[in-house]
């Protein structure tokens, strides 16, 4: 009885892992302006682990994001976005990624600089909401894995997230504070 509950379930592992090496890996891009340093992150992802980190110094940039090694871009692509701050009405950060077939690399251009921010005509529109957009666009890669794209603008923790971490952090105090005492 052991022996065949072992075997049935070595199968059913064996199985998921055979259907885990089949499936493609899907990669994702986030790119974010965070108000602290006034730079640029970008941060790829393979099947949600962290793979690439990449800092731009500048909230204004044209730049290269390179792929993982051995990847190319499958496919001509361009994506545009404009994004607004709450009010709807004031533009906060243009973005424009964008990949040429053959290509290691794709080209961010970046603008948060509002000296100098003009809205893309083709571009989509969103409202900056203070967190990671939920739009994700993608773009092929040549070994057939999804390149995803996701944006970001001013990553600031609203008050009542500061809240939260200060009563976190007093009540992880309060509780070695109390250890402490009983011990």
């Amino acid at each position: 009885m052991h022996s065949s509950v072992v075997g049935t379930m070595a199968a059913l592992f064996m199985g998921l892992a055979a259907g885990v090496a089949q499936a493609a890996d899907t990669y994702l891009v986030q790119m974010g302006d965070t108000a602290y340093n006034d730079t640029i992150t970008g941060n790829t992802y393979k099947n949600g682990g962290l793979i690439q980190s990449v800092t731009f110094p500048t909230d204004e940039i044209t730049a290269p994001y390179y792929l993982w090694s051995g990847a190319t871009v499958a496919a001509t692509f361009d994506n545009q976005f404009n994004y607004y701050e709450a009010d709807g009405k004031t533009l906060s950060d243009t973005v424009e990624i964008s990949g040429n077939m053959g290509d290691a690399f794709v080209t961010v251009n970046f603008l948060s600089d509002p000296y100098s921010l003009t809205p893309l005509p083709s571009g989509g529109n969103y409202i900056e909401n203070g967190s990671w957009q939920p739009a994700v666009y993608p773009g092929v890669v040549s070994n057939g894995d999804l390149y995803n794209f996701q944006i970001a603008s001013d990553v600031i923790p609203e008050p009542a997230a500061w809240t939260l971490m200060l009563l976190g952090v007093g009540a992880v105090g309060f509780a070695a504070r109390r250890r402490a005492l009983t011990a």
